[in-house]
């Protein structure tokens, strides 16, 4: 049992490192710095795939906590933080819903940290980045973006659980 544990702890730890490194080159590159927020998001989708609750919630906080802390450039890790990390968790609540309440959860879900990004990023950080202000264009652009990642992720989630999940040879490493 011990060992079931360990294995977990483990793979969060490396996927965490993993997204951190993704963060930092979208930190590094700025025009990466949404791409990378993806990619590391992708490391929390895996870790829901294989071990499940509650160990997806620990990759979001300890990469948020380490990019918060390690990046030069703190977009990416506002960005991870209030959203790219956290989405794929909530996705799986709330397609559980009605497609109508599910869509209505989503939108609202990128239109409250869109806002806290603008927030963070102006008034916390102080970062001087004109392109971040709560206006009607902005909002239009992240919530077609979020349409179009959750189209993708949900690709992607398949792509994983049928094609690369066997290749991987993490789909009964869990379970011994």
């Amino acid at each position: 049992m011990r060992m079931k544990k360990s294995k977990k702890i483990a793979l969060c730890a490396i996927l965490s490192a993993f997204g951190v490194l993704a963060l930092f080159l979208g930190a590094v590159l700025d025009v990466l710095s949404m791409t990378m927020v993806a990619v590391a998001s992708l490391f929390v989708v895996v870790v829901m795939i294989e071990i499940g609750h509650p160990y997806p919630w620990l990759i979001w906080g300890v990469t948020s906590a380490l990019s918060m802390i390690l990046l030069p450039n703190k977009l990416p890790a506002i960005l991870y933080l209030l959203f790219g990390g956290i989405y794929p968790i909530l996705k799986e609540y709330f397609e559980r819903m009605h497609p109508v309440v599910c869509w209505i959860f989503k939108l609202s879900m990128i239109n409250t940290a869109l806002l806290a990004v603008v927030v963070a990023t102006k008034y916390i950080f102080y970062l001087n980045d004109s392109s971040f202000d709560f206006t009607l264009p902005f909002l239009a652009m992240g919530n077609v973006a979020l349409i179009l990642y959750d189209i993708a992720l949900s690709k992607l989630i398949l792509l994983y659980i049928v094609k690369m999940r066997r290749h991987m040879g993490l789909k009964n490493y869990f379970e011994n």
